[in-house]
């Protein structure tokens, strides 16, 4: 078991990354990761981080915040505890210095790229003996090499203001095969990062859900002000398998996809109860690959599958993708053999994305009451066998 710090130096919209090309045996190798290192004997994070910083790039901290600790797992390495940090006040020997993330010159014409504009290259950096360091734009961070993981709390950390969290991130051969965020399950996919609602998604939530275009396709009413929108997530959302959509470049919560309404059945697919999974004996929370759960034998859990996504984001695949990667998560990793759906009659839309994830027609329930909107409507009850040998019973 090991300790290090990961901090991530920010300036005028750029972080300064360490391209790790130097050592050859270096895990990291041909990363880009931030700059950091092992705690030594007696060291707080905090120390940790101030004597790396000045060790790899000869800044000194003057300005900084505390993220969270990400526990890391391969089977390449020792557990590692990686406690990771934001920079936005620092100054060099030379005293160029930069605050706020801003820079700061030091003389009428210090820092000028000749354009009259102040970069991070106002500030003057050592060579480092760990890799190559270089000033990136934001924006490029989840498109260059790096950790699978680094994709879900980079935008975490410098892009929104999220409480201090804990992350872990489990490798095997190299390639990310578990995530969790606060004991949540986090999913990753080539756009998009599935990860918990949180209370800071609080006006996203109410910016896309608020849209009548939303709400009222699926039985549900648009969201009225602020004030329900947090309630939405602390009592609806926050539940172990339901996700945020996330595009990987920001941590805007652009839409919900999530596994409810769980059921035990038996090998027939005969509903013998539903159960809630947040007071279940065998939650369906953070289950990495290989943990039983225990079920009486011949019996399983399904669940069934809901989602939305804001209409900005309409008819790109995003919605399909995020489906496509909790269905996969639901089979191997949670053990569910079947999942159910269904869509409300003139919901083209949600019809044409359960037939892109391959579900079939089961049954028409007609004048399903829906409370929230006061009326009845046709339901069409989908289903999608993700076990081998199952059925499609009721």
């Amino acid at each position: 078991m090991k300790e290090t710090t990961l901090v991530h130096i920010i300036a005028d919209g750029c972080v300064l990354m360490m391209h790790r090309i130097t050592k050859k045996h270096d895990i990291n190798h041909g990363k880009w990761i931030g700059v950091g290192g092992k705690f030594e004997a007696g060291e707080t994070p905090e120390a940790c981080m101030r004597r790396e910083v000045y060790e790899e790039t000869g800044l000194s901290v003057d300005r900084y915040r505390y993220c969270g600790i990400v526990t890391f797992v391969s089977d390449e390495d020792e557990t590692e505890y990686m406690h990771l940090f934001t920079v936005t006040g620092y100054h060099d020997q030379a005293g160029n210095a930069v605050s706020g993330g801003k820079s700061i010159a030091v003389g009428p014409d210090h820092g000028m790229d000749g354009q009259g504009r102040i970069g991070p290259g106002i500030v003057e950096l050592k060579t480092c003996r760990e890799g190559k360091l270089e000033w990136l734009p934001k924006e490029q961070l989840t498109r260059i090499p790096h950790w699978a993981g680094d994709r879900i709390f980079l935008p975490l950390i410098l892009d929104a203001e999220i409480p201090f969290f804990s992350m872990k991130l489990v490798y095997r051969k190299g390639e990310l095969i578990h995530a969790s965020l606060n004991e949540h399950n986090c999913l990753v996919t080539e756009r998009l990062i599935l990860r918990p609602w949180m209370a800071e998604d609080a006006s996203a939530l109410f910016r896309h859900a608020g849209n009548p275009k939303i709400g009222p396709r699926a039985g549900w009413l648009p969201l009225a002000d602020l004030a329900q929108s947090r309630a939405v997530i602390r009592d609806v959302l926050s539940r172990p398998e339901i996700y945020a959509i996330a595009l990987r470049d920001t941590a805007e919560a652009i839409g919900s996809v999530g596994l409810q309404n769980f059921r035990l059945a038996d090998e027939n697919g005969t509903c013998l109860t539903f159960f809630d999974e947040r007071r279940s004996a065998n939650p369906l929370v953070c289950t990495e690959p290989g943990d039983p759960f225990g079920f009486p034998e011949g019996m399983h859990a399904e669940a069934a599958l809901g989602y939305w996504l804001a209409e900005p984001f309409w008819h790109q695949g995003i919605m399909t993708e995020a489906a496509e990667a909790l269905l996969a998560h639901a089979k191997k990793d949670l053990a569910i053999p079947r999942v159910w759906a269904d869509y409300y009659e003139g919901n083209e839309a949600s019809a044409q994305v359960m037939k892109r994830l391959g579900f079939h027609f089961h049954h028409i329930e007609e004048n399903r009451y829906i409370e929230a909107l006061g009326e009845r409507r046709t339901a069409v009850v989908q289903v999608l066998n993700l076990g081998d040998g199952i059925s499609a019973g009721v």
